[in-house]
This record gives structure tokens, sequence and C-alpha cells, in this order.
């Protein structure tokens, strides 16, 4: 008994490394990895965790050709590389966990689940297709998990809810006059209201062991979008757009191996060949302006360890592969270590670090412009090399 009782212990892989949301590197727009609600599970009747993320990117453009209407090339007016496309990133989320009852349990969660900075910049050709594209997104989710006991220390927790989001867009570019060679800026401005989906999961749990075997799914998100467009026509108008934030499905299982000992192993789908494009509408002046984006599937694979080194102190490790989803999100593979240590009975302060290798990739910005019955389609291909990119993350928890 005492070795089931020591591997019940070993709940630290979870805030030792999992905490870095690695997808913020090359796993599309979200941030978050697999099942990164763990708090839900904490074994303290109330629990809060506080979590901030720095992601070191590093991303350079090169070898851009820009042509409109696949006919004028226009290559030559501007760096066929841009450096620094990705910059960098700071995330920071606050859950906590209430036990309302001895099996129900309520988890709520303030992050920012998804995040886009691509910013190539003026200087290059690609310009005329994008030069920046930044959003932010403020999430809100709110699950209730009911756990029964089906036999002796052994449990099967349901767990479901809401999850939220706003969003934030903006995307800019260039468009020119290919008879006067003129410039101008395009700049489309976008938000939502809070747009809903769900979350649905099971788990079947022993806690003498540290066992824990779950699935969960995800619903899409549908985005509807308003705000201006200016720069396609002479004034600013009202612009519109539709998206789907989309689904995912993941599973992932951990258990005490031996005294002090944890390993885990999980999977995520996430089907973002949903967004296969964005579509910019201004009605009063019959325009739009498409961004065909072609995202395929994401897959996220991870496998951890991680050791109990003292009662106060706990050490882990990942290794992560990330498909990617085409364009600047390419494969990437990432080693993760950290550690968490007990401040108090009831503090437990966690820091972690992950070092991502991105492989070589290429991709294209394709944009149509529609302004009534003129049509202008412009495309710019590009090349990134293999890079290291860096995450550091921090997690305070209090529980009692």
């Amino acid at each position: 008994m005492r070795v089931l009782k020591t591997l019940a212990q070993t709940t630290v892989l979870g805030c030792a490394v999992s905490m870095i949301p690695a997808a913020a590197f090359a796993g599309g727009w979200s941030t978050e990895g697999i099942a990164d609600y763990d708090l839900l599970f904490a074994k303290e009747r109330f629990a809060f965790e506080a979590q901030s993320t720095v992601a070191l990117r590093n991303v350079d453009f090169k070898n851009a050709k820009t042509t409109v209407n696949s006919v004028i090339d226009l290559s030559a007016l501007g760096s066929a590389k841009a450096d620094d496309i990705a910059p960098n990133l700071w995330l920071n989320s606050g859950s906590v966990k209430l036990g309302l009852t001895d099996n129900l349990d309520l988890f709520a969660r303030v992050s920012q689940p998804y995040a886009i900075s691509e910013q190539p910049g003026f200087d290059w050709n690609g310009r005329f297709a994008i030069a920046e594209t930044n959003a932010d997104a403020l999430g809100i989710d709110a699950m209730l998990s009911y756990k029964h006991e089906v036999s002796d220390g052994k449990f099967i927790r349901v767990f479901g809810g809401v999850r939220s989001v706003t969003v934030d867009y903006e995307q800019l570019s260039r468009s020119l006059d290919t008879n006067t060679f003129e410039e101008s800026d395009v700049a489309i401005n976008v938000e939502t209201d809070r747009e809903y989906g769900f979350r649905l999961g099971a788990a079947f749990e022993v806690p003498e062991i540290a066992l824990r075997a779950l699935v969960a799914y995800e619903s899409e998100i549908d985005l509807d979008l308003e705000g201006d467009l200016a720069g396609l026509v002479a004034v600013p108008l009202a612009a519109s757009a539709n998206a789907t934030l989309p689904q995912s499905l993941e599973a992932k299982i951990q258990t005490g191996v031996a005294p002090g000992w944890l390993v885990s192993l999980g999977v995520k789908w996430t089907d973002w060949s949903v967004l296969n494009e964005l579509s910019v509408d201004l009605p009063a002046a019959s325009a739009t302006v498409v961004r065909d984006l072609s995202y395929s599937d994401g897959w996220i694979v991870e496998a951890g360890v991680g050791h109990q080194l003292t009662e106060k102190l706990s050490v882990g490790s990942t290794l992560t592969w990330d498909k990617g989803i085409g364009g600047p999100y390419s494969d990437y593979y990432a080693l993760g270590l950290g550690g968490s240590y007990d401040l108090t009975e009831n503090v437990k302060f966690s820091l972690g670090g992950r070092a991502i290798y991105k492989t070589a990739g290429e991709g294209a910005y394709n944009i149509q412009r529609t302004v009534g019955a003129t049509t202008t389609e412009v495309n710019t291909d590009y090349e990134y090399d293999s890079s290291w990119n860096f995450a550091v993350s921090s997690k305070l928890r209090v529980a009692f």
C-alpha cells in the first residue's frame, strides 16, 4: 500500500511542464495544448491558477515572388525576404476550480485561446498581398464535472460546458495602381461580439495510482465579424466577415508507473481545414476582399514523464510533435523541461521551458480584391528555413 500511496502523490507533470502552449509556434492560431484544463482534476475543494508564457519565435521569409492576376510581376518592387515575421507573444490565463459537492465540481477559465501575429512588413514585395496580420482573442470557459465511483477506488467523470471567445482581427497591406505605380494602404479592422461553443468529455480515474484516461470534444465556434475597411475605395466603409474556429478531438492518458514517477501520452486533432478562407464584404461598394488560407487539419502528439524528487520539488519533461497546418505554420518538434515547487502547503510555483525545432517550409498569401465588376488577384509565394524557437512559462497554483 505504501507504493500505491506514493504513486497517488505523483500528480505534478501537468504543473511542471505541460503548461507551455507550444501551439503558439506552429499549430495554427490556437495557443492551447492537449487537455490544458488539468485544474479540473485537482483533489482540493478549491484551486486557483495564474499562468504567464513568453513565446520567443524566429521565422524569416525568403525567395518571395509576387504577381498580380498571374501576369504582372511585382517582385522587383521590394525585398524578396522578410525577417522576424512572427513577433514574440506574451500569453496569460487564469483558472479556478470549485468543489460544489463531493462529486460535483465547477471549472472556469479566462485565457487567450487564439493569437495571430504575422508581420512580414511593408518593405518586402509581398506587401501587396499581406504586410501584417494581427488578431487577439479573449476566451471565457465554464464547465461542470460530475464524478461517480463505479467500484472501490475507481471513478468515471463526465464534464462539459460552454466555451466563448471574442476576436479582434486586423489585416494590413498595400494596393498598387498598375498604371501610375502609386501605392495606397489597405486596412481591414473587424471584431466580434462574444461567440459560443461547447466542450464535452469523459474520464476514467484511479487516484491511488495517479491513473487518468480522458477523451474530450470541442465544438466549432462561428464568428460574425463587423468593422471597417479603408483603402480599397475612396472612403472607409462598413465591413463584415464570417469565419469558423475549428472543432477538435483529444485524448490523454497518464499513470504512475513507480514510486514518484508519472508518464503521460496525449493526442489532439483540430479541424483547421474548415478555415479555408476569410471573406470580408463591403455591401455599400459591392466590394469584397477574400484571403485564401487553405489550411490542413492539425495533429499534436505529446509524451511526458514526471518525477517527484522530494516532498516539495518535482521535475518533468515532454516530447512534442505538431504536424503544422500550412503557410507559415510548419511541422515542429519540441523538448520541454520544467519543475514545480511547493512554496507552502497550499501554494505551488512552476517554471518550465521549451525548445522548439520548426521545420523548413513554403507558403503563399493569396488575396482576391473585387470592386464592382473588377477583380484583382494578388499572389505572393515564399519560403522559410528551419529555425529554433523557445518558450518560458510560469504558473502559480493556490489550492486548499
